[in-house]
């Protein structure tokens, strides 16, 4: 049975920040989990383009070199801007009650910032296609048994340990330097809401590949990825300090709250970060072990808790704030990948799509608008086949099976890897189609939950910041009873539906 509230007031407010590739969110929950007010805000990516050296004769043309690189300026812009819209869209009627904040940003993505906390070099993201190299170069200066000897989990392509042997050719000496701080996205994203940049979160840490699963800490072992030793130096002291889920990075920043016209005294406390992945799972309401949440986001992902490491497999493994391990298995291509290939406006056909039969008379596209390493899919393939039908409708519904039919595969490798699986949750911006729920259920023949709020990560934040809120109220009114992350659950997480599988679909996918 939850705990109840003993020390958060009744009336609070709890606000979960979502930093993604895609966009920024905020959003204000009540101690009923009823979104009061809502932002969103656009993230514009840096790509990097160079001259193609197989253009025509006469011409001169360029290709995408695959850089995705998120300036920090802009996430300083970000946090300010979405704090200010959201404490106007709350105005003084709900405003002074805000008492808490949590943030979910992107895993893997991370920066480097000087002293002032200012930008000295873009923050690299996960779905950033120039990394493999470097992170086989690494590979094979350490060893490749030694991550999950040094840390007890993977160490893939796209964490954050990656970017560092990139810089090792890529950044200045001087550069190198002046580094004073080497932060995933929410620690980044944090440090402009707070002024605080030396922390970073379990969750955090978890996934730049260079943190001990086992004990909370720094492996300083897995630098040997680079060559340099000086450059393992630096790179060793700008590491943040690892804190607890209940300890706060501290209260809104004056400059901050002034900006966004916050009355004095309400100055919310911002908790430790969650990797959206981890964020989207306890957003899922998803706390125990064989507990499932699939996020429908630009990237899709299959995540699940469990008191064990995988026993077998490939499926990435890192720890959530709260103790338990987090399984994952994170696809690159998700819904960017149906807005590009069936159109951004694919939602509007869903009726027709619907009466298109499963498997599409034989219609099928391979969903790899971008690469991906983890199944053995070096680079983009986007293949039709028998070709590109010109009816969008039968276009648009083999996108979602072709999206479903990979997220059914992760969902067998959670299985193979020993997970149990009780229920299964779905969330994200794709999450509001009825139709690709339907698809997605009968893919892999459960049921699944649907969540009241569509925005699992951000309302993940939400949960760990109240858990954190009351536990530190607790802590200092010397209450020794745990105030838990499953009891924050019970409080803030809501489904509003559950999408079966449709029988005559259950049998063709099957196959």
């Amino acid at each position: 049975m939850s705990q109840p509230l003993r020390c958060v007031p009744p009336n609070a407010l709890i606000v979960g920040y979502d930093f993604s590739t895609g966009g920024v969110k905020a959003l204000a929950f009540d101690l009923h989990g009823t979104t009061l007010a809502d932002v969103k805000l656009s993230t514009d990516l840096w790509t990097d383009y160079a001259k193609w050296p197989d253009a025509p004769a006469g011409q001169t043309l360029y290709t995408d070199t695959g850089t995705r690189e998120l300036n920090l300026m802009m996430l300083e812009g970000q946090a300010r801007a979405a704090t200010r819209a959201l404490a106007r869209k709350l105005s003084r009627r709900w405003v002074a009650n805000w008492a808490a904040a949590g943030v979910s940003a992107t895993h893997h993505s991370a920066g480097r910032i000087d002293e002032n906390g200012n930008q000295v070099r873009r923050a690299i993201c996960w779905n950033d296609q120039t990394l493999a190299r470097y992170h086989a170069d690494g590979l094979a200066r350490l060893g490749p048994t030694k991550p999950h000897e040094y840390t007890c989990g993977p160490w893939a392509v796209r964490y954050s340990l990656s970017h560092l042997v990139k810089d090792e050719t890529e950044l200045r000496a001087d550069d190198w330097a002046r580094t004073e701080l080497i932060l995933p996205h929410g620690p980044l994203a944090a440090g402009y809401l707070t002024g605080r940049f030396d922390v970073t979160s379990v969750s955090s840490a978890a996934s730049t590949g260079i943190m001990d699963l086992r004990t909370d800490r720094w492996s300083q072992a897995m630098l040997g990825a680079l060559a340099n030793e000086h450059y393992r130096a630096l790179a060793w002291r700008a590491l943040p300090t690892i804190i607890g889920m209940n300890d706060p990075i501290g209260p809104l920043s004056e400059s901050t709250a002034l900006d966004a016209g916050l009355p004095c005294g309400v100055r919310p406390l911002v908790f430790p970060t969650l990797d959206d992945q981890a964020a989207g799972l306890i957003g899922g309401g998803a706390v125990e072990a064989g507990q499932v949440a699939i996020i429908l986001g630009n990237s899709a992902v299959v995540n699940s808790s469990s008191a064990q490491l995988p026993q077998s497999g490939t499926l990435d493994a890192m720890k959530l704030n709260w103790g338990p391990y987090l399984w994952m298995r994170c696809y690159s291509n998700g819904a960017q990948f149906v807005d590009v290939v069936a159109g951004k406006d694919w939602y509007t056909l869903e009726a027709e799509a619907a009466k298109v039969p499963p498997l599409c008379n034989g219609v099928s596209v391979s969903p790899f608008l971008l690469s991906e390493p983890s199944i053995g899919v070096d680079k983009p393939r986007v293949e039709w086949t028998p070709s590109e039908p010109s009816n969008r409708a039968v276009n648009v519904r083999a996108c979602l099976e072709a999206l479903a039919f990979l997220l059914a595969r992760a969902v067998k490798e959670h299985e193979a890897a020993g997970q149990t699986i009780t229920r299964v949750t779905v969330s994200g911006g794709m999450a509001r189609s009825k139709l690709m729920c339907e698809i997605l259920a009968s893919a892999i023949n459960r049921p699944l939950e649907r969540l009241v709020s569509d925005e699992g990560p951000a309302l993940g934040a939400a949960v760990v910041a109240l858990a954190g809120l009351e536990s530190h109220l607790r802590k200092q009114q010397g209450i020794a009873e745990p105030y838990t992350a499953a009891d924050a659950v019970a409080a803030l997480v809501k489904f509003r539906d559950r999408v079966q599988p449709v029988p005559a679909w259950v049998a063709a996918y099957a196959k």
